[in-house]
């Protein structure tokens, strides 16, 4: 069978933390703000509180978090200075926010508490945002769930997008404690958010993640299944980035294989080596794919092509050095040339197999190869 059939690794939304982060800003201008005349007079404490707001929140922009928490501590402590409320609140808010970002979620959590106490963004989605985020990162589940929740109802449509960030960190959440349908649920909300947003490879990924976690819920529906990777497959035809394309129709083609659609999973992996080439194309990612394909074809009946791609995938393996994924292809070896009946190749591959997972120590049971009437080996 293709290679991590049962847990593919979740991908990377370009929206996730610590961009999502930097949108969960107070940017709105400080009040009573006076401009400064330059050559004149210096700028006034509030033209400084605007300018220290935009670079910061221009470093969260360029990832640079850290400097961000240095730009807001700075403009918070201006802002101390004033009898003005309303900009303390707003200069706490982002100053919670980048200690979130920084991974110091417990000073963030007080930083945003205490904003809202001083009447900050009370009835807006990133107050409720930023508290999830800060309870996710502190691991209290329960409480990140219930302010995701909050968030996703005070953005509504007015913010989609947003929306749509809080459901894929909602969902996760929910993967942290084991509620795999809830989650998809929440994924396949997601996808349909972003959908109408237009951010279609947001829409791709969330979609792709709901189909996967309905397979990790003990009971699910194949033809619900089904329909989120056909929906997932059409909006690949509006993706442009080939390493993201390539990992879509890879998982695309792992969740068909788990479903035993092998047809449709063996257009999906085909599709991916096309796209996964080139001088940037990393070797293990070919390995891999060549493994699946492999794979597929053994579950297709068509051992004589699976001997290519699981030959070429151990080779690669045996050049990176990845002991354990060789001797799996070995073994795929072994299988096709039994179904071939090429029982002396099968009992050669299979003893190299044998050994190899003991070369990477890792003792493992593995099934008994088909033989033939007059064949007396073939066994462990």
């Amino acid at each position: 069978m293709p290679q991590s059939t049962h847990h593919p690794a979740p991908l990377s939304f370009p929206s996730s933390h610590p961009e999502a982060i930097s949108r969960r800003m107070a940017s709105a201008p400080v009040p009573g703000s006076a401009q400064g005349r330059p050559g004149i007079q210096p700028a006034s404490p509030q033209t400084e509180i605007q300018r220290l707001m935009r670079a910061g929140m221009q470093l969260f922009h360029d990832n640079e978090d850290f400097q961000a928490l240095a730009t807001f501590k700075k403009a918070f402590l201006l802002s101390c200075r004033l009898p003005e409320p309303p900009t303390q609140a707003r200069c706490l808010f982002n100053l919670g926010a980048a200690y979130i970002a920084t991974g110091k979620p417990q000073k963030g959590l007080k930083c945003t508490r205490k904003a809202q106490k001083m009447g900050a963004l009370e009835k807006d989605g990133d107050f409720s945002f930023n508290i999830a985020v800060a309870y996710d990162n502190l691991r209290e589940y329960a409480k990140a769930i219930e302010f995701y929740k909050k968030a996703v109802r005070e953005y509504n449509a007015s913010k989609l997008p947003n929306a749509a960030d809080a459901l894929v960190k909602l969902a996760y959440c929910l993967v942290g404690t084991g509620d795999s349908a809830s989650a998809a649920q929440s994924f396949r909300l997601a996808g349909q958010a972003y959908q109408e947003a237009q951010r279609l490879e947001d829409a791709a990924m969330a979609m792709r993640e709901a189909a996967n976690y309905f397979l990790r819920s003990p009971k699910y529906c194949p033809e619900e299944v089904l329909e989120l990777l056909q929906v997932c497959h059409q909006l690949c035809t509006n993706i442009t980035d080939p390493e993201l394309l390539g990992n879509l129709h890879n998982h695309l083609g792992l969740h068909y294989a788990e479903l035993k659609r092998f047809g449709q999973a063996e257009k999906h992996f085909v599709e991916a080596m096309k796209l996964c080439s080139g001088e940037n194309f990393a070797l293990r990612k070919r390995a891999v794919l060549m493994q699946n394909l492999g794979g597929i074809y053994n579950a297709l009946g068509e051992p004589q092509r699976a001997l290519g791609y699981h030959s070429e995938a151990a080779d690669i393996y045996g050049v990176l050095g990845e002991t354990a994924a060789r001797a799996q292809c070995l073994y795929n070896l072994a299988n096709a040339h039994g179904q071939l009946g090429n029982y002396q190749e099968a009992q050669g591959y299979y003893q190299q197999a044998v050994r190899s997972f003991g070369d990477a120590g890792k003792r493992r049971s593995l099934p008994n190869l088909p033989r033939h009437k007059g064949d007396q080996g073939g066994g462990r």
